[in-house]
């Protein structure tokens, strides 16, 4: 994804408001965030952002 789509959508998330996390676990926060965004769940190093990872907390 390119930084410029990420903005575009997250604005979007922001706009959105408060959301609740899609699971219950830890990792319900960030796996809500990557399903906003697009980005297909996973534990892989790889980039998902022009050479970054997302994190959230």
């Amino acid at each position: 994804m390119k930084i410029s789509e990420f903005k575009n959508k997250f604005r979007h998330i922001k706009d959105m408001g408060f959301v609740r996390a899609k699971r219950s676990v830890a990792t319900g926060i960030g796996y809500a965030l990557e399903s906003f965004l697009g980005i297909s769940d996973n534990n892989k190093a790889k980039p998902d952002i022009e050479g970054g990872r997302i994190k959230s907390a």
